[in-house]
């Protein structure tokens, strides 16, 4: 069995995957301990020549998944997690890289913790520097056992966390016995992965030490598809079927107070406050759709105790009577707009 098994979706990223897998096959873990999976989405580009080559000259490590449609990245991702063999899962974006140590580091505090997850830091990054080795941050490692509702919210609630998979090593029985997966066919498809994991973890480990490096790619599927009106609605698809998800698997019946939380912070507030200060609005029946969904899955919500530790209740309270029958979303939206200026986006 192999160590680690790392999943990279690859959309058109020529000018970036070699440098990626680069940084894989060159781990101080020995690329003879990874298999590493590329999941081609149907680049129009000369990806898919670049991965090849790649898998000719590690024929034992690296895995082309060329595919015939275009699914975007959640489902990229689902399908290589059943090819996956590894004793654990990362995710890794085509255009970022690791440090030669990175796997090596996470793989032996997750062995030694005995972690369903490592958790560990990123820093953002313009351009590639094959000599560079700073990853240490003087902040102490943590391990947090999650045995109780308090737990879980200091998980969860106290900046430890990130809904994003790719700062994260997963144990692959762990996302299998949960059935974690990703949504498809939208841009924000992470949460439905990550949220039901950090619901079900006992054993965090958090690893302080900056061994990833995000690129900051403006030509970056994301980085344009959240520009565009069709995918406004992609955040609050995700925790919609998230919500069923959790229902469906008895998540609600056994302690609803930490998803409640999150649902109404991210499928209510987060949509608004992530869309509205970009110049995309929301007309009344959408606002009113999401209103009374609120209202159906979590009619208590004001009485959460995690949301009335935090400012942001009162607006949702204000967006949530907000009468989209007034016809007046100019003002919703100047409502939105002050409610980023004075709390912002509280998770």
């Amino acid at each position: 069995m192999k160590k680690v098994s790392v999943i990279v979706p690859c959309y058109n990223a020529g000018k970036y995957i070699d440098r990626c897998l680069k940084s894989l096959t060159q781990q101080t873990i020995g690329a003879d301990s990874l298999e590493i999976f590329v999941v081609d989405d149907l680049s129009q580009d000369d990806s898919r020549e670049r991965v090849s080559e790649w898998e000719k000259r590690f024929p034992e490590t690296v895995a082309f998944i060329p595919l015939e449609t275009h699914v975007m990245q959640g489902a990229a991702r689902n399908i290589a997690i059943g090819y996956a063999l590894g004793e654990y899962l990362m995710f890794l974006d085509a255009d970022d890289w690791l440090l030669p140590e990175a796997v090596e580091h996470i793989y032996e505090k997750a062995v030694k913790s005995g972690a369903e997850i490592v958790g560990y830091l990123s820093r953002n990054a313009y351009e590639y520097d094959p000599e560079d080795r700073e990853y240490e941050t003087g902040i102490k490692n943590e391990l947090l056992k999650v045995t109780d509702t308090g737990d879980r919210i200091k998980l969860l609630f106290s900046g430890r966390t990130m809904r994003g998979c790719w700062d994260k090593l997963y144990k692959r029985s762990f996302v299998l016995d949960h059935k974690l997966r990703y949504a498809e066919g939208v841009f924000d498809e992470e949460s439905l992965f990550t949220i039901p994991a950090f619901l079900s973890v006992n054993r965090y480990y958090l690893l302080n030490e900056e061994l990833h490096r995000y690129y900051e790619n403006h030509e970056s599927t994301v980085f344009n598809l959240v520009k565009k009106a069709e995918h406004r609605d992609d955040n609050a698809r995700t925790w919609f079927e998230l919500y069923h998800f959790l229902k469906d698997e008895g998540y609600l019946e056994r302690d609803s107070v930490v998803p409640e939380a999150l649902f109404i912070q991210n499928y209510f507030n987060r949509s608004f406050l992530n869309n509205i200060p970009r110049g995309l609005s929301y007309d009344a029946p959408t606002v009113k759709n999401m209103q009374d969904t609120v209202r159906a899955f979590f009619p208590d919500y004001e009485n959460n105790p995690v949301l009335l530790q935090m400012r942001s209740l009162g607006y949702t309270k204000r967006l949530m009577d907000f009468d989209t029958a007034s016809g007046d979303m100019g003002r919703f939206d100047e409502l939105v707009r002050e409610f980023a200026a004075n709390v912002g986006n509280e998770l």
